[in-house]
């Protein structure tokens, strides 16, 4: 169903003047989402300018935040 929505242009996808790896699936938890995000920034790093963007889990608020050290999980 989902693949009909693209081909149909209901559902739009978008395009960057930079690489993008995308990291998820419809599966909550316990998949290894998390490691293979820590693998990769690690691996990645030395060679490229690296940015880690996450939803959150269960997140209610709307907008970007920008995390730091000191942020919390539940921030």
């Amino acid at each position: 169903m989902r693949n009909r929505l693209f081909d149909r242009n209901i559902l739009k996808s978008a395009t960057f003047n930079f690489p993008v790896i995308c990291i998820g699936n419809l599966a909550v938890g316990g998949t290894g989402k998390s490691p293979m995000v820590e693998y990769l920034v690690q691996l990645l790093h030395p060679q490229f300018k690296i940015a880690t963007l996450s939803r959150g889990y269960k997140r209610k608020t709307k907008g970007y935040a920008l995390a730091s050290e000191q942020t919390t999980a539940l921030e």
